[in-house]
């Protein structure tokens, strides 16, 4: 029995062990996905997949220690959903209160003109909002009357000869930049 147990257990040290490893990481992991995901997500390669399962497979690895137990998991995944728990409370109180701004859309294009600012800001090069729009059927930039990059780095176009709804363009970033003729 001892055998089975040393294979699924866990001792209250090598518990406190995951928590602390788990915490730490989630951490480092939370601050490098605020710089590097929307550009990962942005245009995903085969590149940026392979790297954030290699990420998920080392963290995971960092978490567990030298001997992964079922115990040792179980308590991982504990502590994760702990903490994604508690800092999307304590997001959500801070936008609440005004002291911290989301993520925004951002108005990415106009009339076929990037707008460098707002890629910046989004982490996205001009080369890789070319891309998102062939993949989205844009053959030619001038066709593209209005392009926002949402939250999640997905784009919304508006074609050129179309308009768009003046609520719709609430708490976009740049929507200063849009010209009336293309809201509705």
């Amino acid at each position: 029995m001892a055998e089975i147990w040393s294979h699924i257990g866990i001792t209250g040290a090598g518990a406190l062990g995951v928590v602390i490893a788990t915490t730490v990481l989630y951490v480092v992991l939370v601050l490098l996905m605020q710089v590097s995901g929307p550009r990962l997500m942005s245009s995903p390669s085969v590149l940026s997949w392979a790297l954030l399962a290699l990420v998920g497979s080392l963290t995971a690895r960092a978490m567990l220690g030298d001997f992964p137990t079922l115990g040792g998991a179980a308590v991982a995944l504990t502590t994760l959903l702990a903490l994604e728990t508690v800092l999307g409370r304590f997001t959500a109180a801070l936008r609440r209160s005004g002291h911290l701004e989301g993520r925004r859309p951002s108005v990415v294009m106009v009339r076929g003109e990037a707008v460098p600012e707002n890629l910046r800001r989004r982490g996205m090069t001009e080369a890789q909002l070319r891309i998102q729009l062939r993949r989205a059927g844009i053959l030619r930039l001038q066709d593209a009357a209005l392009v926002i990059c949402e939250t999640r780095g997905t784009l919304t176009i508006v074609h050129a000869g179309q308009s768009i709804d003046a609520a719709l363009l609430e708490g976009v970033r740049g929507r200063d930049l849009v010209p009336e003729v293309l809201i509705s």
